[in-house]
């Protein structure tokens, strides 16, 4: 197993991320791999895990973080919003070119996909893109399947899955991101997984984002759902997501 080693990344905000850095056997690479994780998960989730490890095995520097609010990083759960979420990824990235990884890519699970493809659109010098699970296009309400009563102790706090409360002003700031228009605009080699049994994220989705986008690859598993928990399906994924890394960065 790679050696690991826990960071903090500071945001232009002052916050502070909770990271952690797995590094390669091979200290010569300059590819780093930043893992951003979805709306309801962390850094220490089992799946994000594993991609770095992975990622850190075929010779790649990977870093899976907690957006703030989340995990162990500063902030307040329920001011999630797109544009700070995007801002936690850059500042991530960042992160890692100060290590001296001339060469970045990232890969985003859920929400964290979007925000990723949104942030890729940002930054040009992006050497690759994996989103799983990505939505192509942002909630402007709470969806019935996140599970959430769609009610909360004000009209601005908002219980949008069981115990998970953000506030309205995410659906605000979702609006004004146009994920189809930042899909159009990547020009780094994209690889888009989905799982055909997504009762989240509609295979749409995908479809809408692989048909605008002039780099992508889609890749669809044919029984997977959103978080590709089955260990076929794990194994599936993770085997996409570097084999990709290998070949193509």
């Amino acid at each position: 197993m790679a050696e690991t080693e826990t960071i903090q990344i500071e945001t232009p905000t002052g916050l502070w991320l909770a990271g952690v850095l797995h590094h390669p056997y091979n200290a010569g690479n300059r590819l780093g791999v930043v893992v951003a994780h979805g709306r309801l998960s962390s850094k220490d989730s089992d799946k994000h895990r594993s991609i770095c490890e992975a990622v850190a095995a075929r010779g790649a520097t990977a870093l899976r973080f907690d957006f703030r609010g989340r995990g162990e990083s500063d902030g307040d759960p329920a001011e999630l919003t797109v544009s700070n979420e995007i801002e936690d990824l850059l500042a991530s990235d960042a992160s890692l070119r100060s290590r001296g990884l001339s060469r970045i890519a990232v890969v985003g699970s859920s929400l964290g996909g979007t925000v990723a493809l949104l942030a890729g659109a940002r930054d040009r010098g992006l050497e690759g893109l994996v989103t799983i699970a990505a939505p192509a296009r942002l909630p402007k309400a709470p969806r019935q399947a996140w599970g959430g009563s769609g009610r909360g102790d004000s009209e601005a706090c908002i219980e949008v899955a069981p115990g998970e409360f953000i506030d309205a002003a995410f659906f605000r700031d979702a609006a004004r991101h146009d994920v189809v228009g930042a899909a159009r605009t990547i020009n780094c080699p994209w690889l888009i997984i989905h799982g055909a049994a997504d009762p989240v994220v509609p295979v749409e989705d995908v479809e809408i984002l692989a048909e605008n986008a002039p780099n992508a690859e889609l890749m669809i598993h044919a029984t997977a759902g959103h978080r590709f928990d089955q260990a076929e399906e794990r194994g599936w994924l993770i085997e996409r997501v570097t084999g990709f890394i290998k070949s193509r960065l």
